[in-house]
């Protein structure tokens, strides 16, 4: 997820990233160093933002967690704004399964003055390549409950409020109910 959000900023080429581990000198040679350690454990919110900023990359990383903060609106609010947010989210059904995607899109309805996000697109690296697509996976706010299009309007104001479950889909999976466990807002600064 951190190489896409590196391309896409254009601070490391796609073929730097992809050999990172041979690497000696550069972006691609600091990340490696940085997160290798994570490699086959993964890394938890707060580390990764830590990482990220240990590489003294022009960035400028904005961190809410579900511990803290409401994680779901800020998401929301910074991709409709047009920044890039890697999200972390856990499933519902076994908490085991943590996972991490970046965020670049929403989709949704515009009734008048008024924006009904329904839909995070994703670029997820354990998903399909997206060929011509922009995205290969999304969160979808479900049909009913907390955040649904059916709830009482004005979801993503509230400042806490309960838990939002998202269905993560793609074409690589079957769905699977997820709840956000943090969003990182990602700027470069240069």
């Amino acid at each position: 997820m951190l190489a896409m959000l590196l391309v896409n900023l254009g601070l490391a080429k796609a073929s730097a990233l992809h050999d990172m581990s041979r690497r000696k000198h550069g972006v691609a040679a600091a990340v490696w160093t940085a997160m290798s350690p994570y490699y086959f454990t993964g890394i938890n919110p707060k580390d990764w933002a830590d990482e990220v900023n240990s590489l003294g990359l022009p960035l400028e990383l904005t961190a809410r967690y579900c511990i803290e903060h409401d994680v779901d609106a800020p998401a929301v609010k910074w991709l409709m704004q047009g920044d890039l947010v890697a999200i972390a989210f856990a499933s519902v059904k076994h908490h085991r399964t943590k996972h991490w995607a970046l965020a670049v899109g929403v989709e949704g309805l515009v009734v008048g003055q008024s924006h009904f996000p329904q839909r995070i697109l994703l670029l997820d690296s354990g998903g399909a390549e997206p060929c011509f697509h922009a995205h290969n996976a999304r969160l979808r706010l479900p049909d009913s409950g907390p955040g649904s299009r059916r709830a009482k309007p004005g979801w993503h104001k509230e400042p806490k409020q309960k838990m939002i479950i998202w269905m993560h889909e793609s074409e690589s999976w079957q769905p699977e109910a997820v709840r956000l466990l943090a969003a990182i807002r990602v700027r470069r600064t240069s």
